[in-house]
């Protein structure tokens, strides 16, 4: 069913006032590796420029700009698969911490609990009894 011009109208009146464009440039057929790649993280291509986006902004503020310049892949950079980010970034505002505050916290916690499940015998990564070594 073909959008009408009053609907349009609200849309595009909508985004004008929620967002701002950003219009992006990049070499012939690197759009359609973007593309492709986006697909394969079950995402949009704005979804992932802007998740591309948010992480380096974290990177860089955890770092230091001048820092991050001089090593762009930085030491300490771990990609999540798209739900888990989502879920990253949900429960960070929920707490109130930024991003990178949030998943130290969360990595330093459950490597706690691992430790733990470790001395009684317990493979973390599965819940079963660990198999002795022969």
């Amino acid at each position: 069913m073909p959008v009408s011009k009053a609907q349009q109208k609200a849309v595009n009146k909508y985004m004008a006032a929620n967002y701002d464009r950003i219009n992006l440039t990049v070499p012939k057929g690197k759009k359609e590796t973007i593309q492709a790649h986006a697909e394969t993280q079950g995402e949009s291509v704005n979804g992932f420029i802007n998740r591309a986006i948010d992480h380096q902004i974290s990177c860089d503020r955890d770092k230091g700009l001048s820092e991050a310049l001089q090593d762009p892949l930085g030491d300490g950079v771990v990609s999540l698969r798209s739900e888990a980010y989502a879920c990253a970034v949900e429960a960070s505002t929920a707490s109130g911490e930024d991003l990178p505050d949030f998943v130290s916290r969360a990595v330093e916690t459950q490597a706690k609990r691992d430790k733990t499940s470790l001395a009684m015998g317990i493979n973390p990564a599965t819940g079963g009894k660990l198999e002795k070594e022969a």
